[in-house]
């Protein structure tokens, strides 16, 4: 697929930036136009399904404490009429960093799984 032949192309870009929302790599790879100054590229920039989530629960990874949202999902814009929601299932994130870090004590992940769902795609 390439992007140029294929405008309305539906791209979902996902995983774990290891930044926040509104630090570089995020937004380098979502491309607003504020970041570009190319207003050409206005109907490229992707949109995270993070912003639908309510603040209190809007992070996907926990530090010393304080909830961070490290992992993404960001989608074309020709998407966003087949979005219905996004949720982050962090209910049972432990504390990655000490002394929490042990991973005989928590084998599992240390990020919460972020989904987003979408009806009516074709």
């Amino acid at each position: 697929m390439r992007i140029k032949t294929e405008p309305n192309a539906k791209i979902i870009v996902c995983g774990d930036f290891n930044a926040e929302p509104g630090e570089v790599p995020v937004e380098v790879i979502c491309g607003r136009v504020e970041n570009t100054n190319n207003p050409k590229l206005r109907s490229r920039v992707l949109i995270s399904c993070s912003r639908g989530i309510p603040e209190s629960v809007r992070f996907s990874h926990i530090h010393h404490g304080h909830g961070n949202l490290l992992d993404h999902i960001l989608i074309s814009q020709s998407l966003l009429p087949y979005y219905d929601q996004a949720e982050i299932l962090n209910e049972n994130l432990h504390d990655e960093s000490l002394p929490y870090f042990n991973d005989t004590k928590f084998p599992e992940s240390d990020h919460a799984p972020f989904v987003a769902m979408f009806s009516g795609t074709t």
